[in-house]
């Protein structure tokens, strides 16, 4: 048996941020995780991910400055992005463990299970480890497509490791994950069809920030289909049939599953040590504690949003309460989000929808920047935007922006909103100009 001050399960950003913070501060620290090390944001979601937006966006500016200054034709050469790609992604799992036990962390690459309270035993050595304090850090994995024929449909991992792309794809699932993949094969030259189950896409985005990217979109021929409850996956001799319980049928040569993702929380042994869960994962509370003494969860596996922003900061925060109890409080208002479509969507703070529910008073500013230089720069860029600031302080409560650099530009927004700048304060800054950035005083 070995005995350490905390172990923490699954090596990804979550864990590795916890860990290197409990190790600093002089705990003795093991992880786990049965592999491959370095967890879905590394390796299968937004750090790979951005090879394949990075490169689409570039070639889509591209192909829109045709004509004006440039020459030629451009296209996404997918398996040269793909090797890439790979070259961020291969050396990833053991630079992680290299990593770790330079700085003093035990890793143990194999499976993990609660066997009672404090303890831990790993398949396939048998090794059991022992600790006062636990961190669960599994991540989450892609919801299983439950009718007929849906383990015919691939992941998003499974996209992301595409030697060749399709000539033609079926998305099922309207949220981002599909939305996203769909702007990248669109572009990268593939015939793409969204099918959603509900009356719009990204539902959990204000419908004027959405309509003018589904209509980006449709200019790329992607096919928009709402309403459509898939019921069923029938291969063919040429692909897929994808079936709904309105009748209808759609074909591709390959077809992709992304209705949400469920948490990496099964055979942990949690029952043994009286832990509660639910359908979003391992309950916490404000100081990511669970219901079992000394055990912690953050990241994608506990019951709160998952975003990488949110995972860091509960790494964070749990390794200060281990250190110190009680220390530190989750702070969950201004956390952002992007969508990385073409153009991207960036949301941050309170909508006009939840302003409007909360009755509060307050003042929205919305607006088209497409004419703006920087969109004109790029053959009239998409843009929109709208901000929402208290009435009686002009206090920043919320930004919601449409365009090309959105993800970055929001970033911005939210240390306004964080640090409570008014929108008077907000627009005499002195931005860097011309910039992506400097339009932000605009939506103000």
């Amino acid at each position: 048996m070995k005995q350490y001050d905390v172990v923490i399960i699954g090596i990804g950003t979550a864990g590795q941020t916890a860990a290197q913070a409990l190790s600093d501060a002089g705990k003795s620290v093991a992880m786990v995780d049965y592999g491959p090390v370095g967890g879905t944001c590394a390796l299968r979601g937004c750090q790979p991910k951005k090879y394949f937006v990075v490169n689409t966006q570039l070639v889509a500016e591209t192909r829109a400055l045709s004509g004006y200054g440039v020459a030629g034709q451009v296209h996404t050469d997918w398996p040269a992005l793909q090797a890439f790609k790979r070259d961020f992604t291969d050396p990833i799992p053991d630079g992680v463990v290299k990593s770790l036990r330079e700085d003093g962390i035990d890793v143990f690459v194999e499976r993990a299970a609660f066997t009672e309270p404090g303890k831990l035993i790993l398949e396939p050595s048998g090794t059991v480890l022992q600790a006062s304090h636990f961190i669960i850090a599994t991540g989450a994995q892609s919801r299983p497509l439950s009718i007929p024929g849906g383990e015919l449909a691939a992941t998003s991992d499974d996209f992301l490791e595409l030697e060749s792309l399709p000539e033609s794809i079926i998305f099922i699932g309207g949220g981002y994950i599909s939305l996203e993949f769909a702007f990248i094969a669109a572009i990268a030259g593939s015939r793409v069809t969204v099918l959603q189950r509900g009356p719009r896409m990204l539902p959990l985005f204000p419908a004027s920030l959405v309509d003018p990217v589904v209509e980006a979109g449709q200019k790329l021929g992607i096919q928009f289909v709402t309403d459509a409850d898939v019921s069923e996956i029938v291969a063919t001799g040429s692909g897929f049939s994808v079936r709904t319980e309105e009748k209808d049928s759609y074909d591709a040569a390959w077809v992709m599953s992304a209705i949400g993702r469920v948490p990496n929380i099964e055979k942990l042994g949690l029952e043994k040590i009286g832990l509660d869960t639910e359908s979003r994962g391992i309950v916490v509370d404000d100081y990511l504690q669970t219901s079992a003494d000394g055990v912690y969860a953050i990241g994608d596996c506990a019951a709160t949003k998952q975003l990488a922003p949110i995972s860091d900061m509960e790494a964070q925060i749990a390794a200060a309460n281990i250190i110190t109890p009680q220390s530190q409080k989750a702070v969950r208002d201004a956390i952002p989000s992007v969508v990385f479509t073409n153009p991207q969507i960036a949301s941050v703070g309170i909508t006009r929808e939840e302003a409007e529910a909360g009755n509060l008073d307050v003042v929205v500013k919305s607006g088209d920047g497409g004419r703006w230089p920087s969109s004109r720069r790029l053959r009239g860029a998409v843009v929109r935007y709208e901000t929402i600031a208290d009435a009686a302080t002009g206090q920043l409560l919320g930004a919601h922006i449409v365009s090309p650099h959105a993800g970055e530009q929001i970033n911005v927004f939210t240390l306004a909103i964080r640090n409570k700048v008014t929108t008077e304060e907000f627009a005499t800054i002195p931005w860097a100009y011309p910039t992506y950035t400097s339009d932000a005083k605009y939506m103000v």
